[in-house]
């Protein structure tokens, strides 16, 4: 007979042995990442906390780099972006008389639903030396996989698309407050890789106005139907004239911070052409202040008067 002391020392040996063979996914040693997200999201970008709620934990979990709140902080926005595909998914559909579109808790808009054209389309009307100037041409305009929100939807993908990277735009900028709360102002370089890391959402939704604007001269020529349905749509007009006005605000914001932390650090971080320095350790982070300007030049050309005009 084994005496009850010596069973119960083999027992507690046992389950502390099956604990630490445990995957360090199963042990509880604190809260996990969505539940730090929701925390993160409720004091510092509340309009995505429903969002992130129903996001599914592991798609968070496989999206978020790192292993430490320090790590995936700058992962953030990109969680949110795609938690807004999901979300969209889940409430509403492109089968439907009008798709819908969350901004936040408050604010939506929906767009009378309409027959569409692959955004690959575009690919007829846009020369290859324009393509290769656009970071997110060939990825949402010019790829070939049909399945795309992209391609499947045209116009109205597009405005899925340009919806995500306004949401990751605005968390991003948003996430200010936590650098300034969590880091303060003693080391550059934390500040370095937040600027860094937005620094292509600047010029994100500038991107999606040429599609959207190449989209339109495109069914003007070969989908007067289409193009008809467009120009005749205060939904789209609506959502469309919001996300012009909200980027420009994102960006001055933008500025109004970047300007902040380089007065912080005045002496020590400096912009050298499309970089930002610390120049004690020589660490630098790309601004892409280049490519927001070459974004914004080809927006202004008189090609695009007339979606220009539609958001007025």
């Amino acid at each position: 007979m084994i005496h009850p002391i010596t069973f119960n020392h083999m027992l507690a040996l046992a389950l502390t042995a099956f604990l630490f063979l445990l995957p360090l996914s199963h042990q509880k040693e604190g809260p996990g990442i969505k539940e730090q997200l929701l925390s993160l999201s409720k004091k510092y970008f509340p309009g995505n906390y429903q969002v992130l709620k129903e996001y599914d934990e592991e798609e968070i979990e496989n999206i978020a780099e790192g292993d430490s709140l320090e790590e995936y902080i700058y992962s953030v926005a990109s969680v949110v972006h795609e938690g807004y595909h999901q979300y969209q998914s889940t409430h509403s559909s492109y089968f439907e008389p009008g798709v819908w579109y969350r901004i936040n808790d408050s604010l939506s808009y929906t767009v009378k639903n309409f027959k569409t054209f692959p955004s690959i389309e575009i690919n007829t009307i846009v020369a290859p030396a324009i393509r290769k100037k656009i970071y997110r041409y060939s990825d949402y305009v010019g790829a070939k996989e049909k399945m795309l929100v992209t391609q499947q939807f045209g116009i109205l993908g597009l405005l899925e698309e340009a919806i995500a990277y306004y949401q990751s735009f605005s968390t991003a900028v948003d996430l200010f407050r936590f650098f300034e709360d969590h880091y303060g102002w003693k080391n550059p370089d934390p500040w370095l890789s937040y600027l860094g890391n937005m620094a292509s959402y600047r010029y994100s939704i500038t991107e999606f106005e040429l599609f959207m604007s190449w989209y339109l001269q495109c069914a003007k020529a070969n989908h007067p139907a289409t193009y008809k349905e467009i120009i005749n749509n205060s939904g789209f007009r609506d959502l469309a004239r919001f996300l012009h006005i909200a980027s420009e605000k994102l960006k001055a914001k933008y500025n109004e911070n970047r300007a902040v932390i380089l007065s912080h650090f005045e002496g020590k971080v400096a912009v050298r052409g499309n970089f930002i320095m610390n120049e004690v350790t020589g660490m630098g982070k790309g601004l892409y202040d280049f490519e927001v300007r070459d974004m914004e030049e080809l927006l202004s050309a008189p090609e695009h008067k007339a979606y220009l005009q539609l958001l007025r």
